[in-house]
């Protein structure tokens, strides 16, 4: 086998890992949550959505299930950024893989 063969073979291998890394992790971190609306299980959508199985509603579960842990305040999503609407303190989410999530509604 030559080089270039064996590394986009590599390449495709790593990728696979990744995609069932992701699954795998947003599985964990989603365990435990139900839908706000009809307490349906939840799934990932996208990075920073996640979707109900049973009625469909979509939700950031950032925003939904995290608090902030200096204050336990409730977080808004400024660009690109978590943060606690009560502090002001700076929050990484624990539902992002390895994704960036942006506001839509603050580029308006």
């Amino acid at each position: 086998m030559n080089i270039i063969a064996f590394a986009c073979e590599m390449e495709l291998t790593v990728e696979a890992f990744i995609q069932k890394a992701r699954r795998f992790f947003y599985s964990v971190m989603l365990m435990g949550y139900a839908c706000p609306k009809c307490k349906g299980s939840l799934t990932m959508a996208a990075e920073g959505k996640c979707k109900c199985k049973a009625c469909s509603y979509e939700l950031d579960p950032t925003i939904e299930f995290q608090r902030c842990p200096e204050c336990g305040g409730k977080l808004i999503l400024l660009i690109r950024k978590y943060h606690c609407q009560h502090c002001a303190t700076e929050i990484q989410s624990r539902f992002l893989f390895d994704g960036l999530v942006f506001n839509p509604e603050y580029f308006k």
